[in-house]
């Protein structure tokens, strides 16, 4: 069994705390961008409505009377001002609405944050913090403690209940998300520079992605 790996926890100042072993199976896995690709467009294609419609001939609304006489004009022959030709017609070969979900396995869903939690860590962007807490609602105070932490884009978890001082004072801050670690995706991990983990949502990480 390899070695667990040290990290240092720090607190919102930036200064040491202690250290804790990281499980070398999350936080040391093979980096394999294919599986993330796939996890990401996965992620991606489900948000999409598929509400997306274009009128086809046989749903324009109008007159279905013959729109000049057969012969002696000099155009070509047309029954219906709906065909495609003409301006205000039906749209061939257009979007239908469809939905866009795909299945994956749950087992690369896994993988692919195994996998980020594991680059984030070997880029020096993976950052364990005692409590993400704050004693009162201040978003200056909390510019600050990111400055310290040499933080300008993030993606915070947290688990079990979210800090009401620590969300109000960060979610009108550009670049800073704040999530549960039930909302944890390998998407989000990947949209902004760092990835700032309490040490309680790190417990659970590995309780959840400590096994296939």
């Amino acid at each position: 069994m390899d070695k667990p790996i040290k990290h240092k926890i720090i607190d919102l100042d930036n200064k040491s705390k202690e250290n804790i072993d990281l499980p070398s199976f999350i936080f040391s896995t093979e980096i394999k961008e294919e599986i993330v690709a796939k996890v990401v467009n996965w992620q991606l294609s489900n948000k999409r409505q598929g509400s997306h419609k274009v009128k086809e001939r046989n749903e324009v609304v109008g007159s279905n009377s013959k729109i000049y006489r057969q012969k002696g004009t000099g155009r070509a022959r047309h029954g219906s001002k709906k065909v495609v030709q003409f301006k205000g017609g039906g749209v061939v070969h257009g979007p239908k609405v469809r939905s866009h979900n795909k299945k994956i396995p749950s087992k690369l869903k896994k993988q692919a944050i195994r996998i980020l939690l594991s680059s984030k860590l070997k880029d020096g962007k993976l950052k364990i913090v005692d409590k993400l807490e704050l004693k009162k609602i201040k978003t200056k105070e909390v510019v600050g403690k990111f400055h310290k932490l040499g933080i300008k884009s993030a993606t915070f978890i947290e688990a079990g209940d979210i800090n009401k001082n620590f969300l109000l004072s960060t979610r009108n801050l550009k670049n800073i998300d704040l999530l549960s670690i039930n909302g944890l995706n390998a998407y989000q991990i990947i949209k902004r520079d760092d990835l700032v983990v309490s040490l309680s949502a790190v417990k659970e990480v590995v309780k959840r992605y400590g096994n296939e």
